[in-house]
């Protein structure tokens, strides 16, 4: 093998090296692992009926609230959302029905989340896509399950990457 050829073929594999190492060293910490918040109380509610005709296609709910930790004892942060009607909301006597398309910003202490999803009206439990944040989730990617129950909204987010 020639002096060149080796010269090449030790710039390539350092090359290779180099960015194989910022792959894994870009990967924030908090990117490993659960969280868990849920929603608490005192927060914002603004619903927006458009039409004034109850719940129906393309009217929104906006809101804002204290998260609290995973064992609802201590404060965790805050998030924003906005929910849009994507089919009509109904509470009668065969339970809640409709869906809502929601996104939401959770403000932690090491940097923001941002979730989006489908989430059914009423108690239930919802897969939501984590499509990125800021701080030590930036990058970001995961899955986030968030259950609704008559005691509130909890997140659990399991990122992976």
């Amino acid at each position: 093998m020639s002096f060149r050829s080796r010269i090449s073929l030790a710039l390539g594999v350092a090359f290779l090296c180099a960015v194989a190492g910022a792959l894994l060293i870009s990967r924030p910490a908090s990117a490993q692992g659960d969280i868990h918040v849920f929603v608490g109380p005192g927060g914002r509610l603004n619903v927006l009926d458009f039409e004034q005709s109850g719940l129906r296609l393309g009217d929104r709910l906006t809101f804002r609230a204290p998260l609290l930790d995973g064992t609802q004892t201590s404060d965790a942060g805050e998030t924003y959302g906005e929910c849009v009607v994507v089919r009509r909301i109904t509470d009668d006597a065969d339970g809640p029905g409709g869906i809502y398309r929601c996104n939401y910003l959770l403000r932690l202490a090491d940097g923001d989340l941002i979730v989006d999803g489908l989430d059914p009206h009423g108690p239930g439990v919802a897969s939501f896509v984590v499509l990125g944040g800021t701080g030590a989730y930036a990058g970001a990617t995961g899955e986030a399950t968030v259950t609704d129950s008559d005691a509130g909204t909890e997140f659990v987010i399991a990122l992976t990457g």
